[in-house]
């Protein structure tokens, strides 16, 4: 699913008004944290819509990549239990949206190959029976959400971050630094299929960084979002491919030509997407990282 760039900043803040690293830091999580729980509601309430689930999910990278972009002032301890808390929070929404992915690329196989539509549905049907997670697993995602939100608002920043000055100032230098992280990784990694997911996850953490910095102040990164939102795009989808290919046969449908028509259907989206990813990663190796 293709999110709109719009929708971290939305998330997160409508204008940092603190220009101190430490009232930045409490203002974005503060925000993202109510964000959270809106959405958490909305899924609550409608657990068959794919649309929270998906929100929820951002409104988890948000808060991580608001870790990331603090990472230089925050003490290793507290940063390793912070982020360990992020990953078991978005853990928790793993099989569910993992489920509505595939549903949904099983209704565009249906659309383009109308012969297999009753057995797709099938599927549909199947996979949606055991998605919807109980009440004990809502009492333990609304659980987990609470520590989360509880580590990262008592999470100190380090002396350092008075030295840093005004929030802008760090925001450029930091982000400069993931940028050229990102270009460094983008030539190391070119060429290299299994490197898509990981460079992903790195990807996702500076777009969103960048977003959330650019609320304050424009740092000159639209070319750069628009760079960022285009690989985080086409390599989501791959991996969504890939995902939905390994769950797609742990169902054990019976129909063995349906099986084979969606694998080469999945298959013809990889190999697309591979090919345009390759062409990013190879702008990207050029692209100038010093904005601001």
């Amino acid at each position: 699913m293709i999110m709109k760039t719009s929708r971290v900043a939305a998330r997160a803040s409508t204008g940092i008004v603190a220009e101190r690293c430490d009232d930045a830091y409490l203002s974005l999580i503060r925000k993202t944290l109510a964000r959270l729980e809106t959405d958490l509601a909305r899924h609550f309430k409608d657990q068959e819509d794919p649309e929270p689930v998906h929100d929820v999910r951002v409104d988890i990278r948000v808060l991580t990549s608001i870790l990331y972009l603090f990472y230089p002032l925050i003490s290793g301890s507290d940063f390793e239990s912070a982020d360990k808390m992020l990953k078991d929070a978005i853990s928790a929404f793993g099989e569910k949206r993992e489920a509505d992915m595939l549903v949904k690329s099983l209704k565009d196989y249906a659309r383009e190959n109308p012969d297999h539509k009753e057995s797709a549905y099938d599927m549909i049907m199947k996979i949606q029976s055991g998605s919807i997670p109980g009440e004990e697993d809502r009492e333990l995602i609304l659980k987990t959400v609470k520590r989360l939100g509880d580590e990262m608002i008592s999470l100190k920043l380090t002396d350092e971050a008075k030295l840093q000055g005004d929030f802008g100032s760090f925001a450029k230098r930091r982000l400069s630094s993931m940028l050229e992280e990102l270009r460094v990784q983008a030539a190391r990694s070119f060429g290299k299929k299994r490197s898509i997911h990981k460079y992903r996850i790195a990807v996702k953490k500076a777009l969103y960084s960048l977003e959330l910095a650019e609320e304050e102040r424009d740092f000159g990164g639209a070319v750069w979002r628009a760079r960022l939102k285009a690989v985080q795009d086409i390599a989501g989808s791959i991996h969504d491919a890939e995902v939905n290919m390994k769950l797609a046969f742990d169902f054990g449908i019976e129909d063995e030509i349906f099986h084979e028509g969606f694998a080469d259907f999945l298959e013809e989206r990889i190999a697309e997407g591979r090919d345009r990813f390759m062409f990013l990663m190879d702008e990207t190796r050029g692209m100038e990282t010093d904005i601001g």
